[in-house]
């Protein structure tokens, strides 16, 4: 007799394997031939590790969905059955509208893609979320936890809530940013129970957290015995002026800098009013104006005058980026340059303010480079102008030849002019970069880049009479307004107490010899021991160089360290048991270790430091920044860590001798400059024979009688140590 066979129940995986023999089958998705060996395991596997989209919707999820199914229609026997037909239909239905043949690429990425894609599409798509949800439920516990998390109180609510005042405070948004349909939108998918919270709130909290780091900063700066401030005044697009303020200072060897205030100026910038308003944010703080070091302003009347009477005399320094803003400026200002000038920039405000020049030089460069518009209150705009002008001179002749309306383009002698120029700008320009860094100590620099700022002006090959007298009138305004520069004591202490200049850069030893007064009286009112600090290795020498301007600095070092080797080896060949040339040798690797001391870099621009905390002397003058555009940024709290480019490090030979000192009734040989402390008597010294000034004498070191190899060895590890 005949009965009906049950029908075998066919697995899910063969709708996307065609099957070729008994033991092979044809993966639909990517064309693959995959072994089946009588079984679906190899298939299954294959959907699995290959198409992972595919097996997490239909497979992974098919229980799952069943689940859902049967709770909606409360049919538990025709449950299984629809759950499969529904979930088979979305991936049928999409392999009978796009069949796959054999020369269909086999990346599977893109199918996966465009199957995801489809089944979003479709209305019985279930969430994948959702469904791994249901099949790992959370506890009770769990989820009322979550839902107290963005409650007022919650702790997701309020890492949220301090995540978009930082963004707010950090990148200068306005308060309605929480009131934005786009913010609103992000905030509603990424975190959906978070409520939105209202302008008025977010302002509030802010004052909260400004109220909450004022108190920290304080107690930070009741525990700083030196700062330095840098203050400045600007006006914002209303006219409306503001004198900001900001404090620099170190703790150990970490740098901080912090916006203190910035503050409306209501009334006329009298110096007495500025000074009113210095001494109250001191106030303000909690720190006495004795604990501030210098400050640091431009070279404004009012602004000299009013630290004079907040801090004393003594502890002004003129800002240096604003001293080479006025010496370009006035170098600037010659009538035949400026003819030159207002053509070039006559030139670059065409392209600025015709579209269809801007568009044809844009394609003939095929770059985004575009002409760079000159700001007539910095300089150095005029020099980026200049530069980029020259560098796109060919592209822009032939633009201006082909408009009615542009203005006649340079000649080939005033091209040759401007060249010249920027050779002639260029050392200046160098100069504002490298004094222009906040998260670094800049005041050790000045003395050495004027030094550099000279010699590389005196150095250039000139052959037009213009630049030649713009050549011959920055060096008369260098010398008229940084001439006396040595004689700012706190700028001469900070370059000697930095292992890279010292003394190698001045040239008015009564200077030089004041400032090392100076630190030894502070050495003995301090009492403080010398911390042993262990020598870096030779590969920290290796620093890279932001600019050519310091190639004078390393010549002047190497041939002053040539010259100190040869003289303190003469007698070494001399002593039979080599212990002379020994001590030289072991003598010189000490000076470059010791010019390379990390503890110093860490505050010059030289990276971080892993050695002992500074000295007091060094924490006082080092932390002097040499340029007061800090005080116009509005970034509070911002502590700056990380390194910049700094000049390589050098000792300079003659740093262990002290320069002999003139007599008291010599009169300096520079022009008369605004010096903070008054000449120090001193004991006679001798006279150079080429300029008539006191000279430096060599001190030479006898060297011990023969002892020893291992007592001469330890004697010098010894030195070694305390020489660090």
């Amino acid at each position: 007799k005949s009965f009906n066979m049950v029908p075998t129940k066919k697995s899910i995986v063969w709708k996307y394997f065609e099957k070729i023999d008994e033991k092979s089958a044809r993966c639909k998705l990517c064309q693959k031939i995959v072994k089946t060996a009588g079984n679906t395991s190899n298939t299954m596997a294959h959907i699995k590790n290959v198409h992972k989209a595919v097996y997490l919707e239909v497979f992974k999820s098919n229980n799952s969905a069943a689940v859902i199914k049967h709770s909606n229609s409360g049919s538990s026997d025709s449950f299984s059955t629809t759950s499969k037909q529904d979930t088979i239909t979305i991936s049928e239905s999409y392999l009978n509208e796009h069949q796959l043949s054999p020369s269909t690429s086999t990346s599977s990425s893109m199918d996966c893609s465009e199957i995801l894609t489809h089944n979003t599409q479709t209305d019985q798509k279930m969430d994948y979320d959702r469904v791994l949800s249901l099949k790992r439920q959370r506890s009770i516990e769990s989820s009322f936890g979550e839902i107290h998390a963005y409650t007022s109180t919650g702790d997701k609510t309020k890492r949220i809530n301090n995540a978009i005042m930082f963004m707010i405070c950090r990148d200068n948004q306005p308060f309605s940013l929480v009131e934005n349909e786009g913010f609103k939108n992000l905030l509603k998918v990424t975190v959906p129970h978070y409520k939105i919270p209202s302008r008025t709130s977010v302002t509030r909290w802010i004052d909260e957290k400004y109220d909450a780091l004022s108190t920290v900063m304080k107690n930070k700066l009741c525990c700083v015995e030196n700062l330095t401030l840098t203050s400045d005044i600007w006006s914002d697009l209303q006219m409306r002026s503001y004198l900001g303020v900001t404090a620099h200072f170190g703790i150990g060897i970490e740098f901080h800098v912090v916006t203190l205030g910035v503050y409306h100026l209501d009334e006329r910038h009298t110096s007495e009013y500025i000074a009113q308003t210095l001494t109250k944010t001191c106030e303000e703080w909690g720190f006495n104006t004795d604990k501030v070091t210098a400050v640091v302003t431009d070279n404004a009347a009012n602004m000299v005058k009013a630290v004079e009477i907040a801090f004393g005399k003594k502890k002004h320094i003129p800002c240096f980026a604003h001293t080479l803003n006025l010496v370009a400026q006035h170098v600037l200002a010659i009538p035949e340059l400026q003819e030159i000038l207002t053509k070039a920039k006559s030139v670059v405000t065409f392209f600025k303010q015709s579209c269809v020049a801007s568009d044809e030089l844009r394609k003939s460069i095929q770059a985004d480079t575009k002409l760079i518009q000159d700001v007539p209150t910095r300089w150095n705009s005029t020099y980026y102008m200049i530069a980029r002008f020259l560098d796109l001179r060919n592209a822009v002749s032939e633009i201006l030849i082909r408009h009615k309306t542009a203005p006649p383009m340079l000649t080939g002698m005033e091209l040759t002019i401007l060249t010249s120029l920027l050779n002639v700008l260029q050392p200046l320009e160098a100069a504002t970069k490298e004094i222009s860094g906040d998260k670094y100590c800049s005041s050790s620099k000045i003395i050495p880049l004027v030094h550099c700022m000279i010699s590389k002006l005196k150095n250039l090959v000139i052959e037009e009479s213009l630049i030649k007298d713009v050549q011959k009138r920055t060096l008369t305004e260098i010398n008229k307004r940084m001439g006396a520069i040595e004689q700012v004591s706190a700028l001469a202490i900070a370059t000697i107490l930095d292992p890279r200049f010292k003394k190698l850069h001045f040239e008015d030893a009564m200077a030089c010899a004041n400032a090392v007064i100076k630190i030894k009286e502070m050495i003995k009112k301090n009492q403080q021991d010398e911390s042993t600090v262990e020598s870096d290795s030779d590969n920290s020498d290796k620093i890279s160089l932001s600019s050519d301007l310091w190639s004078d600095h390393h010549k002047l070092v190497q041939r002053n360290w040539k010259t100190n080797n040869t003289n303190e080896s003469e007698g070494a060949h001399k002593d039979w048991k080599g212990w002379s040339k020994y001590w030289v040798d072991f003598k010189a690797k000490l000076k470059k270790r010791a010019a390379a001391v990390r503890s110093s870099q860490a505050r010059t621009g030289g990276g971080p430091s892993t050695e002992q905390p500074l000295s007091e002397i060094e924490q006082k003058f080092l932390q002097i920044l040499g340029e007061g555009l800090p005080g116009v940024r509005v970034e509070p709290f911002a502590e700056p860590s990380g390194s910049t480019a700094a000049v390589e490090v050098w000792e300079s030979p003659g740093s262990q001798c002290i320069p002999p000192t003139p007599e008291p009734d010599e009169a300096p040989l520079r022009p008369p400059f605004p010096s903070p402390y008054p000449p120090t008597p001193c004991t006679p010294a001798a006279v150079s024979s080429e300029a008539g000034v006191p000279g430096p004498t060599r001190r030479r070191c006898r060297p011990d009688p023969p002892m020893s190899r291992e007592t001469a060895r330890r004697d010098l590890v010894n030195f070694s140590q305390m020489r660090a």
